[in-house]
């Protein structure tokens, strides 16, 4: 997938990075940035996971899908990190203190960009469904108003 497109207001996304089934996606005019990650296996010998960047997004269902719409289309200046593990739904994170500006190094890897990631919030990566803004880390949906509000100022 060269190019995604979300629902809600059709925002487009453009590879930037790509490394079999885990790919790099950016927003220049929102400057938000998608990490695609997947569990595939390549090796003959074990149980063979063929999950595609699409069973990635295919895999975000209901309220997923449109938190996710939601948190790629309607804040500027984020990094979110979608994660499809072998076998169940597709999870995220969404941090809206993680500048993408700092993470768009020339050449950068797919492999680059979810070190950067894992480096700036490593404790959060085996939850589902997470927000960070302002150096906490939020259940999705459960930021505290005042809280946002400091941060969309």
């Amino acid at each position: 997938m060269k190019t995604i497109a979300l629902i809600h207001e059709g925002t487009e996304f453009n590879q930037i990075a790509v490394d079999g089934e885990n790919a790099v996606y950016y927003n220049a005019e929102l400057n938000n940035l998608i990490i695609v990650r997947t569990d595939t296996i390549k090796d003959e010998t074990l149980s063979k996971n063929d999950d595609t960047i699409e069973d990635v997004f295919g895999y975000l269902v209901g309220d997923r899908w449109d938190d996710f719409c939601a948190s790629a289309e309607y804040y500027n200046n984020a990094t979110i990190f979608v994660h499809k593990p072998w076998h169940t739904t597709t999870d995220f994170i969404a941090n809206y203190d993680l500048n993408p500006a700092k993470l768009l190094v020339p050449n950068r890897s797919v492999k680059g960009f979810t070190r950067a990631f894992r480096k700036v919030c490593p404790e959060l990566m085996p939850y589902k469904l997470i927000e960070v803004m302002n150096g906490k880390a939020y259940r999705y949906g459960e930021i505290p108003e005042e809280v946002m509000d400091a941060h969309l100022d």
